[in-house]
């Protein structure tokens, strides 16, 4: 895959722009930095070519001034397709494995930005993967579609989001991918705030929220919130379905959370259930009933891995609603993963998911649950099992 190009006037004559050495000469002009990029994009090359040769158009024209002479205009191809015209909203996703690939997808077709980056180390693969969503992206807005091994296609991001990671296999929990994965963290970090320094990053990679904490301990200068994990978003929304199934009700009349870690550990907060502003409980703590609904939630990931080998449409549909979220500002209540150092009297820096206020720089508040005395003991709980398995790497972290 290609990488983006910058260029500027040659000295000699200030009118031309000569196009880089590696790219290919056509017309030996700036028509050939045109005619790359709308190759790259998806364009037809023989089309392009041919309609950067002469002004074929001949029914257009670039804009007329509200003053000034009023003599015919003739197209000018180089300003009407202008490289320098910034697109206002990228999504780079980092990692085009099945996650990476269900996120660019749920992305695309719920049309929520102008341009998607996707950056993986197979670039053969990658590249038929960026013309097939090119190609996608006619049943859809406008949408650019970029894919390279290089991160500079990733540059100006308005959310990046990290899927890479090695894949978990049937059986295994998400804490047994932590140092490979850990490495491979150290690696994107870098690389993704080269070109997006303060750009909100979004870590779906697991285990996530041990990931979460060693991305945000590499980029420390960024601020609190910026770097936040995917979390329970994915575990809430399987629970609220659960329970909005049950009660023959659409998903959107039932609140409640799950929180803590993405993984065997977390907690369904009953206390927090309501349907029509109702609480689901009265008081009572969850029975049998209520605790089989949470097993069936931890378990989904586990159940879907043992049918199919992977799990990428739920967790790509979650990533996109973040997506939207962050993109718009929304600044919509989401339980993702954060630092949760003093919530419920946690000690450890670690990152568990908990209902924050998420908007277009990340993380912007972390709200309070009241939780009762026995959520509290298993937040805790949570937050020591994941605490154990980051502390194993965390001091060598840098």
């Amino acid at each position: 895959m290609g990488k983006l190009f910058f260029f500027k006037p040659d000295n000699k004559d200030k009118d031309t722009i000569l196009p880089p050495a590696n790219i290919e000469k056509i017309f030996g002009d700036e028509r050939d930095i045109i005619a790359h990029r709308l190759i790259a994009n998806g364009g037809s090359r023989v089309l392009v070519i041919e309609n950067l040769k002469t002004n074929r158009r001949t029914n257009t024209h670039d804009p007329v001034p509200i003053i000034g002479n009023s003599r015919p205009l003739k197209e000018n191809v180089v300003v009407s397709n202008s490289l320098d015209v910034k697109m206002q909203k990228k999504v780079s996703i980092i990692g085009c494995g099945m996650v990476g690939l269900a996120t660019a997808y749920s992305i695309l077709n719920k049309e929520l930005c102008d341009s998607i980056a996707l950056v993986d180390v197979d670039g053969v693969k990658l590249e038929g993967e960026v013309k097939d969503f090119q190609q996608a992206s006619a049943f859809s807005k406008r949408c650019s579609v970029e894919g390279s091994t290089d991160y500079e296609v990733t540059r100006d991001s308005a959310l990046v989001i990290i899927t890479a990671g090695v894949q978990q296999k049937p059986g295994q929990s998400r804490m047994a991918l932590l140092q490979i994965n850990a490495a491979i963290m150290k690696d994107i970090i870098g690389k993704v705030l080269k070109y997006s320094p303060n750009t909100p990053i979004c870590i779906v990679s697991n285990p996530c929220d041990v990931m979460s904490a060693v991305a945000s301990k590499i980029a420390k200068q960024l601020p609190p919130g910026r770097i936040f994990g995917s979390g329970t978003v994915l575990d809430t929304g399987r629970f609220r379905q659960l329970i909005a199934s049950s009660l023959n009700l659409d998903v959107r009349g039932v609140t409640g959370f799950v929180i803590g870690e993405h993984g065997d550990s977390s907690l369904a907060v009953w206390s927090s259930v309501q349907s029509g502003g109702v609480k689901l409980l009265n008081g009572d703590g969850p029975g049998e009933l209520e605790n089989a609904i949470h097993q069936e939630v931890v378990h989904a990931a586990g159940d879907v891995i043992a049918k199919k080998g992977y799990t990428n449409w739920a967790v790509g549909m979650a990533c996109a609603e973040i997506a939207d979220v962050v993109l718009n500002d929304m600044r919509l209540v989401m339980p993702v993963s954060t630092c949760v150092r003093g919530y419920a009297g946690v000690k450890h820096d670690v990152f568990l998911s908990v209902p924050c206020v998420v908007g277009a720089s990340g993380v912007k508040q972390v709200m309070e649950l009241d939780l009762t005395d026995i959520e509290r003991k298993q937040f805790h709980q949570s937050a020591d099992i994941v605490w154990k398995a980051q502390s194993e790497i965390w001091e060598n972290v840098q």
